[in-house]
């Protein structure tokens, strides 16, 4: 079970994935002026979008650990300096974050899978499905904001 959720995982940010594309599809060709840009209406920008995933897969590494911490930076957020080689970091960081996580996944004792994680009403499972969906949601938007931003 725990392979087959990395799978998952593995699929959604470089492989065959279900819905078609991959984060590493997703966010090619798209530089640091696209990444910065927020949709005319309000929203978040492809760049806040990425962080807040590296965000939320830090808080899940956190939970499989047995805390209710919160990770050391902000949600949603961007860095002062958003040149070229700002979000070269920032997709670095998400790289980086994703094989934390996978690294985490598998080192999870299985036998705790079902049970509940540091949010009682949340199983250890919930949890990591739960993350799939949300980097899935996103990844969604990101594809919406980068067809608006890239013609």
């Amino acid at each position: 079970m725990i392979t087959a959720i990395i799978t998952q995982f593995e699929k959604l940010q470089h492989g065959d994935c279900w819905t078609g594309l991959n984060f590493e599809d997703v966010l090619h060709n798209v530089d640091h002026t696209h990444a910065v840009r927020k949709p005319p209406r309000g929203g978040n920008s492809i760049w806040q979008l990425v962080n807040h995933l590296v965000y939320w897969r830090t808080v899940t590494i956190i939970r499989l650990s047995g805390s209710l911490d919160e990770p050391g930076f902000e949600d949603f957020s961007l860095p002062e300096n958003t040149d070229k080689t700002a979000w070269r970091k920032s997709q670095a960081d998400f790289e980086q974050v994703y094989h934390q996580l996978c690294k985490a996944i598998l080192d999870f004792d299985i036998r705790q899978l079902h049970t509940p994680s540091p949010r009682p009403e949340q199983t250890y499972y919930d949890l990591l499905t739960g993350c799939l969906q949300h980097d899935t949601y996103h990844q969604g938007q990101i594809v919406l904001l980068k067809k608006w931003l890239i013609k």
